[in-house]
């Protein structure tokens, strides 16, 4: 039974998927590219942290190579986004931190999320936004019991 409970589970996790990329990130909302994604989740990787990481501590947290993640560096080092700094106890390692632009840019870009999804919730009707919100409350917690 529980291997049958996973199953499901897994499945509408990943039909959620689609949701997600057709209708916020897609053309329906914000329209970012994957470069762009992969630049707003290493942004908020170093949000989160809240201290500079070197190159390959970030790569190996968001499962990206060496190569790509120096380009998608360069790139928010560009936009004035992250910077670099020379690692204190080897000067082998650079880290890179998060600007206040950078913050200032992630925090902007989720406000522009926020406002197309709530949006898209005006095509439902009171009951339906009250489960909804019961629903990934419960969601959010279980989940945050993940490792």
């Amino acid at each position: 039974m529980t291997d049958i409970i996973k199953e499901r589970v897994a499945e509408n996790l990943i039909a959620l998927l689609p949701f997600y990329h057709k209708k916020i990130f897609g053309p329906g909302g914000q329209g970012i590219t994957g470069m762009q994604a992969a630049q707003y989740r290493l942004l908020g990787v170093l949000m989160k942290v809240g201290t500079p990481l070197s190159m390959s501590e970030l790569g190996k947290r968001q499962y990206i190579s060496k190569p790509y993640m120096t380009i998608l560096v360069d790139q928010l080092i560009q936009d004035g986004y992250v910077q670099r700094i020379p690692d204190a106890g080897d000067r082998r390692v650079i880290n890179i931190a998060i600007t206040a632009e950078g913050k200032r840019h992630l925090k902007q870009a989720a406000s522009r999320y926020k406002e197309t999804i709530k949006n898209m919730l005006s095509e439902l009707d009171s009951q339906d936004l009250e489960d909804l919100c019961q629903s990934l409350e419960k969601l959010r917690n279980i989940i945050s019991k993940i490792s």
